[in-house]
């Protein structure tokens, strides 16, 4: 689809509550002769009337079906798994990139570090208890998703020392990795890693790439993190890898449903760390900034940056 063109009757929605930090920001760049308004439950004039329209696609995937005029969703999350799960597709979607980086990188090197430096166990102890020295220095990362957000976690990764090995559709290799490996290497990607990290989005092509078979190819003691999309992982391989002991730590922030069920064996497993979808907050500010960027764009009938393909889902 081509690049949206801007008339004078475009009318911009920040699907939020009008006091808040989204509507506030966005509506520090919004030019002048562009309509827009906040609300957090929109009435059927407003949604009739919209053109544009920035939010989370949880809140944005209720009303699509009543925005006739819709030509663009900005959306303030990495993923847009609610909008792929609706059939429209006459508008253009882009996703949220190049805010994540930081805090993902903080959140997995975080982590390892934590769990290989057995750092909490060290801050429990009561005794005097000297362990053997551990270092991640030359021990392998490797990281299923390319993208941009996985590129910043490879480059703070190096930076500790780690070898870092990617996994994509394409088998194109950023500089940020030694080495990347498709679809058809998914065992041989594996093999022997000390620590894997899944940053892939919802797709069919990734519904249960974490399988007994891959997590079986870990080094062992391995530990698995899974920060990108809840379908990518195989929960019961996991929790079979963990009993047989093959996996020293699963540290899980996504999941097939959330919220997690109080009940499932995740919250309950001594080698499980179940974070709550918590791992890269969005950073309003700089979700707007990234709006910015493609509001400009739009106004001036230039390709938008970060469109989503609907056939791919990201």
């Amino acid at each position: 689809m081509s690049s949206a063109s801007w008339d004078s009757q475009d009318l911009l929605l920040i699907l939020d509550d009008q006091h808040s930090t989204l509507a506030e920001f966005s509506a520090q760049i919004v030019p002048a002769n562009l309509h827009y308004s906040a609300s957090s439950d929109p009435d059927a004039s407003l949604l009739a009337a919209t053109t544009i329209m920035i939010g989370a696609p949880d809140k944005i995937v209720g009303y699509l079906s009543d925005a006739p005029a819709l030509k663009w969703v900005q959306s303030t999350w990495a993923g847009v798994t609610p909008l792929m799960n609706h059939p429209r597709r006459d508008y253009q979607l882009t996703g949220l990139k190049g805010v994540f980086g930081q805090v993902m990188s903080e959140y997995v090197l975080g982590w390892i570090l934590a769990l290989e430096r057995e750092i909490l166990a060290y801050a429990q102890d009561t005794s005097w208890n000297q362990r053997a020295p551990v270092t991640v220095l030359g021990k392998r990362l490797g990281i299923m998703g390319t993208g941009d957000i996985a590129c910043d976690v490879a480059l703070a990764a190096k930076a500790l020392g780690l070898r870092v090995t990617g996994f994509n559709r394409s088998g194109h290799c950023p500089p940020a990795f030694e080495s990347c490996y498709t679809y058809e290497r998914r065992i041989d990607f594996a093999e022997d890693l000390d620590y894997l990290l899944c940053v892939m989005p919802n797709t069919f092509e990734t519904d249960g790439l974490v399988s007994a078979d891959l997590l079986q190819a870990l080094a062992p003691n391995a530990i698995l993190l899974n920060t990108g999309r809840g379908n990518c992982v195989d929960e019961d391989a996991v929790l079979w890898a963990l009993d047989s002991g093959h996996l020293r730590a699963a540290v899980l922030d996504v999941f097939n449903e959330e919220p997690l069920a109080s009940s499932h064996r995740f919250w309950s497993h001594p080698k499980v760390y179940v974070t709550s979808h918590t791992s890269a907050p969005t950073n309003i500010e700089a979700a707007v900034r990234v709006f910015a960027q493609n509001l400009e764009r739009f106004l001036k009938n230039q390709p938008l940056l970060h469109v989503v393909d609907f056939a791919k889902g990201y």
